[in-house]
């Protein structure tokens, strides 16, 4: 009967997820939290997907779905206020779900001995109203366009100045 009931649960939690409205990224990584959220056409993996490192921004009353990854050695995605706790294997996606009901800044650690740098591999969750994430998008999606266009002048100028080189 016990084993009824886990199972049940089991299925209840992991298998049975509530209407998603968004999709974040996780990834662990050698010592940090990497998150990619999706940026103004709200699609995961697209061109204006906006990245944050050890800081994931979210708002309150909204399901989100995440796609759980590690870049290197076993992690645990760990967030107490959620009491979430999922483990990030290298080179498999675990998908979960959580719902925000309460505003505010909680931790996010790693629960897994990863390496000399656990200690500080610490991140923090803000969860925001609607009308607070939405400021922090446009800032956010404007520092992401800035550094993309950066990131392409400069590597034109490196282009054109090995074309100078070459001859």
């Amino acid at each position: 009967a016990i084993v009824i009931g886990a199972i049940f649960v089991w299925v209840k939690v992991k298998q049975d997820s509530p209407p998603i409205d968004e999709e974040i990224r996780v990834i662990g990584q050698q010592w940090a939290w990497s998150f990619v959220q999706p940026g103004p056409d709200g699609l995961l993996d697209t061109e204006d997907d906006i990245s944050t490192v050890d800081k994931l921004h979210i708002k309150v009353d909204t399901v989100y779905q995440f796609h759980l990854e590690s870049a290197d050695v076993m992690h645990s995605f760990s967030v107490p206020v959620f009491r979430l706790k999922q483990d990030a294997v290298p080179g498999r996606t675990i998908t979960g779900w959580f719902k925000a009901t309460k505003e505010g800044e909680f931790d996010i650690q790693c629960a897994e001995m990863c390496g000399i740098g656990h200690g500080v591999m610490a991140g923090r969750i803000s969860i925001e109203s609607e009308e607070k994430h939405k400021e922090w998008m446009t800032t956010a999606s404007a520092s992401n366009t800035n550094s993309t266009q950066m990131l392409a002048t400069t590597t034109s100028q490196k282009n054109k100045t090995k074309k100078k080189q070459n001859g």
